[in-house]
């Protein structure tokens, strides 16, 4: 393709629809009309000899193709970006950005209320779209595909960091369990059966990591990938589960559970903001960091 007769506008629409994988929302995303944002689909697909995206059902998912440029595509919008606020006055009253993170539910439910008040009060334009924490995130903000990640481990790159705050572990039970009263036993944990978060039947919680290395792996009934599930499956079963110790006083009423000291010692993990290093110098990016670390000094 000669880059001379392509109209380089047309790459913030496709990075806007291959991210969306919706002509609606990547309209809505860039502020056109459904009509215009369809004209563009046609530019492209007539451009680069592809379809980049087909209906599936009733989705569009990209081409083995459209599926190989979206990385490279929203890479090079993030540069540009990133190029361009250096050259100007970073105004958040006034921006219309939008970031991605990746962190777990139990942060989220944590710091986004807090963390919209603040955009809605100061930055009004400016978005955040959460995804799921997994393993893979620290690959997806290498490759550009998220801004931040709020990680409980350390990455294995050498990504710049923010300490958030650190959170310790409880044991949860049924606040009328027919076993377990104010404490258990550690005979008591090991015997019962019990919900465990996982992200994979290979990854499992720090606190299961730990337990493991102690030479005592819980018996589970159920694995969650969310945090946010377990305490709510307890109500009227003898099931144990290992929650963060916020996100379980948090819950502690309405998911009608009574909190529990553990009968061993866990190590309490620090959550950190993590970010590539191209954006350390990034003024949207700087004074989003600085959002979040505020917010998590009120936790």
């Amino acid at each position: 393709m000669n880059l001379r007769q392509f109209d380089l506008n047309l790459l913030v629409a496709l990075d806007a629809l291959l991210a969306e994988r919706s002509v609606t929302k990547a309209a809505e995303r860039l502020s056109l009309s459904q009509p215009a944002m369809s004209g563009i689909l046609s530019r492209l697909r007539h451009a680069f000899g592809d379809e980049l995206l087909v209906r599936v059902g009733r989705s569009l998912q990209p081409t083995a193709f459209g599926a190989d440029l979206a990385g490279p595509i929203h890479e090079a919008m993030q540069q540009l970006q990133t190029a361009l606020n250096t050259k100007r006055p970073f105004v958040p009253a006034t921006e219309n950005l939008e970031f991605r993170i990746a962190a777990s539910d139990f942060v989220i439910m944590l710091m986004l209320g807090p963390i919209m008040d603040r955009l809605l009060d100061h930055a009004p334009g400016i978005s955040l779209r959460f995804s799921a924490l997994r393993r893979t995130s620290v690959d997806e903000l290498l490759a550009g595909h998220l801004d931040f990640a709020i990680l409980p481990f350390d990455p294995e790159q050498d990504f710049p960091f923010i300490p958030l705050f650190e959170e310790t572990w409880t044991c949860a039970a049924w606040s009328q369990h027919p076993t377990v009263g104010r404490s258990v036993s550690l005979e008591q944990f090991l015997a019962l059966p019990h919900i465990i978060f996982s992200y994979s039947s290979e990854e499992l919680s720090l606190a299961d990591e730990h337990l493991a290395t102690l030479g005592h792996p819980r018996k589970f009934a159920a694995a969650t990938e969310f945090f946010l599930t377990g305490p709510f499956l307890l109500r009227g079963t003898s099931l144990l589960t290992i929650l963060p110790r916020r996100l379980a006083q948090r819950l502690q009423r309405p998911a009608d559970i009574k909190l529990i000291d553990l009968p061993f010692d866990v190590p309490p993990f620090q959550e950190r903001l993590v970010w590539n290093p191209r954006f350390s110098a990034s003024p949207p990016h700087t004074w989003m960091r600085a959002q979040i670390a505020e917010v998590a000094k009120t936790l």
